[in-house]
């Protein structure tokens, strides 16, 4: 097995064209040397034109000559001629130069040639000569292209697919630079993240943190435990639908109480005046509608309803419990107003807020590296692929194997 870097492989590779396709690399230089000579011929002919004119035409016939001589130099200047690299690609266009160049030589023929054609007729028909050689000579090209040169055709066309492993090679070497910079931006986010998380616990340790912490979770106790004796807020929503229905009349009934205290009973209750007199009121009203059946509820339900209505006239611990709550709302202001006044909640906040921020970023991160990793391995993957398919061709044409040296710059 021979081995080569992607590199060296270009110049590998020709080498052992050369050697291989040695006869048709030998026929084509040789046919390539003598369409140059052939226009060479032609400008040498052009010169004769010039010197045949000299004295036989007048002056501005004489410039016309001269035009018609330096414009076919200049085209056959055009003419690309192949000289180190000869390839089937290079040599086509060696062809197709030809052809625009007889095109060309035959439009300035036209142009200038009847202004002094008479006084150079031998060297019209040298110029004809020799163009008609180069005609020659080009459609003999163009058979050996197409007969002769078929394999190594096939074989250079492999070079055309080393743009596309190069460019795979620098696609990873990107991606993955650009992974290194994802992959130390994450690290310098997570560890500003783990700073800042540390700090905002550093502040909520502070005492009146922790006491508002522990009011905080007495009040959200006390309210679950008021709210579990309102057992009665489905007949309520009943007693409301038919009120809104005008299905059933009860006298002096607070709808916007129900409405309040359906939306948010604690509130409603705390924003009560003393001993509650709509709250009783509503109850009362209730506990009457429910035993005269008005609301049509299921026999369980009602009394069991109504024993919950009961229960709370008989405890009378409502009030007292929307006065605990009263006081821990004050204790809970007071508190708030303390860390407001040491600058603790300011700070706390502006904490909060760069760790929010924080967190999107590292998502975002996140997300690019997720992305930048696909990438990485889709590149890696194709350039496997590639390369395996290249080396198949490579041993079809080299008849051995060939193990192409891939390096990266990380």
């Amino acid at each position: 097995m021979i081995e080569t870097s992607l590199e060296d492989f270009e110049v590998f590779y020709k080498e052992r064209l050369d050697t291989q396709f040695y006869k048709v690399k030998k026929a084509v230089k040789k046919q390539i040397s003598e369409i140059r000579e052939n226009l060479v011929e032609i400008k040498v002919c052009t010169d004769h034109f010039i010197e045949a004119g000299k004295g036989k035409i007048e002056e501005k016939a004489l410039k016309s000559l001269n035009f018609f001589s330096d414009r076919i130099k200049k085209e056959i200047e055009d003419v690309g001629i192949p000289e180190e690299d000869i390839t089937y690609d290079n040599m086509n266009s060696l062809l197709n130069s030809i052809k625009k160049l007889f095109t060309n030589i035959n439009d300035i023929a036209k142009k200038s040639l009847p202004k002094f054609q008479k006084q150079v007729q031998p060297e019209i028909k040298e110029l004809s000569y020799i163009t008609r050689k180069l005609g020659n000579k080009q459609k003999s090209m163009d058979d050996f292209l197409r007969k002769k040169y078929t394999d190594l055709k096939e074989a250079e066309y492999l070079l055309k697919k080393l743009p596309k492993l190069f460019s795979l090679r620098e696609n990873i070497e990107h991606a993955k630079s650009d992974l290194d910079v994802f992959e130390r931006d994450l690290e310098e986010r997570q560890k500003e993240q783990e700073d800042l998380i540390h700090e905002q616990s550093v502040v909520e340790k502070n005492d009146l943190f922790r006491e508002l912490d522990k009011q905080e979770e007495n009040l959200a106790n006390l309210r679950m435990q008021i709210n579990n004796k309102f057992g009665f807020k489905k007949a309520l929503k009943k007693l409301k639908f038919e009120l809104e229905k005008e299905t059933i009349h009860v006298p002096n009934i607070n709808t916007f109480f129900i409405r309040d205290f359906l939306k948010n009973p604690i509130n409603a209750l705390v924003n009560e005046s003393k001993e509650l007199p709509k709250f009783s009121s509503l109850l009362v009203q209730l506990r009457h509608i429910l035993e005269e059946n008005k609301l049509n509820l299921k026999s369980e339900v009602k009394e069991k309803t109504i024993h919950q209505i009961n229960a709370i006239f008989e405890e009378k611990a409502i009030q007292s419990d929307i006065d605990k709550i009263k006081d821990i709302n004050n204790k809970i202001n007071e508190l708030n107003n303390q860390i407001v006044q040491a600058g603790l909640a300011i700070n706390r906040e502006d904490i909060k807020n760069k760790i929010a921020t924080n967190t999107i970023k590292i998502e975002h991160l996140e997300n690019d590296l997720d992305r930048k990793n696909k990438d990485y391995i889709r590149y890696l993957s194709n350039l496997k692929d590639e390369r395996e398919e290249f080396q198949k061709s490579l041993k079809k044409i080299l008849y051995e194997e060939v193990k192409l040296n891939i390096t990266f710059s990380f």
